[in-house]
């Protein structure tokens, strides 16, 4: 499923992981890196909403301001999410 993914290539760089846990979500790993949950959900209005949690079970770190049109998007602002929140 990580192959119809369009991973950011900053993720690519940084030699991270991406492994698909359902649902909308992935889990990140790698080198140097802190292990994260990212993901996209439909929100009440129909649109796309991104997510960042540090465990796959616990409490988000962030949430998009904004909702996007379409997962694909929504998962790049969630990958974006992890990188401004998780990466010192």
């Amino acid at each position: 499923m990580t192959e119809d993914l369009d991973i950011p290539s900053w993720v690519k760089h940084r030699q991270a992981k991406v492994e698909p846990l359902g649902q909308g979500s992935y889990r990140v790993t790698g080198p140097n890196l802190p292990e994260a949950i990212v993901g996209a959900r439909m929100a009440d209005d129909l649109r796309w909403q991104s997510f960042l949690r540090a465990k796959e079970d616990g409490p988000e770190v962030a949430v998009a301001p904004t909702t996007q049109s379409n997962a694909r998007d929504a998962l790049y602002v969630a990958f974006e999410l992890y990188r401004e929140h998780m990466i010192y």
